[in-house]
Formats: structure tokens, C-alpha cells, sequence
């Protein structure tokens, strides 16, 4: 009786080490197919980032190609201008000569601005991006309406 008691618990223990063994083997592929996942979010994560990074760069610098042939254009009229004034064709007041000079403050300003684009992350772009546009298109109206009105 003893001997067939103990080929029963002796078979009941083989099938609880062969649970434990299925057990721990399932569980380890489980958690190398964590970590497999956990390696793949972290790739993507990198992607998108890069990507982020890539818009970023590119959004950056369109709008400092956009600042930059506004001021192009406001120095290249502003020559023929001062042209024409030292050719004696055109005269001056001292108000045209304030809205000149106000408009080659903002075009500095606008210069300084682009220098600090550079230093823009992803976290303050859209606002910094959205004020600079507003004064790209305030210097280029401003422009357009000094020299509309002094040719």
C-alpha cells in the first residue's frame, strides 16, 4: 500500500514539476517578448522623435527663407530709395525719415528673431512661430504701405 501511495505522489510530483517547468518557461517567453516590445516602442519613439525633429528643422527654415526675402526686399527698395533721395528726385521730411528708420528697427528685430529660431525646441515653436509670422507680415504691410505712399 505504502508503495503504490508512493508512485502516486511520486507521479503527482512529476506533474507539479512539469506545471512549474511549463510555468516558468511560458513565463520567461513572456518576458522576452516584453522586452522585445519594450525595445520596439523605444525604436519607434526615436522615429517619431527624429521625424518631429526633421518638421521642426524644415518648418524652421522656411519661415527664416520667408524672413529673409522680406528684408532683401525692404533693403533693395530702400536703396533705390536713398538713390533716388541722393539724387535730389525725391525729398524728405523728418516724419518719412522716422518711418524709415522705424522700419529698419524692425527689420533688425526681425534679424534677431531669426537668430533666436535656432534656439527654439519643439515645446515653444508653435507659439514663437506663430508671433514671428504675425510680425513678418506686420514689417512686409508696413513696407509695402511706406513705399506705396512715397514713390
Amino acid at each position: 500500500m505504502k508503495n503504490i501511495t508512493m508512485k502516486a505522489f511520486t507521479k503527482q510530483m512529476n506533474w507539479i514539476f512539469i506545471l512549474l517547468l511549463s510555468t516558468a518557461v511560458l513565463s520567461c517567453n513572456s518576458s522576452n517578448k516584453q522586452n522585445e516590445n519594450k525595445e520596439e516602442l523605444a525604436e519607434d519613439l526615436q522615429e517619431v522623435k527624429q521625424d518631429v525633429n526633421a518638421i521642426l528643422e524644415k518648418d524652421k527654415k522656411e519661415l527664416k527663407m520667408e524672413i529673409d526675402s522680406a528684408i532683401a526686399d525692404f533693403n533693395e527698395k530702400l536703396y533705390d530709395y536713398e538713390d533716388e533721395l541722393r539724387k535730389g528726385t525725391k525729398q524728405v521730411n523728418t516724419e518719412t525719415k522716422d518711418l524709415i528708420e522705424e522700419l529698419k528697427i524692425k527689420s533688425d528685430s526681425l534679424t534677431v528673431r531669426v537668430d533666436e529660431m535656432k534656439d527654439q525646441g519643439e515645446e515653444t515653436w508653435d507659439e514663437f512661430k506663430e508671433e514671428l509670422q504675425y510680425d513678418t507680415e506686420n514689417f512686409k504691410e508696413s513696407v509695402e504701405a511706406f513705399f506705396e505712399d512715397n514713390k
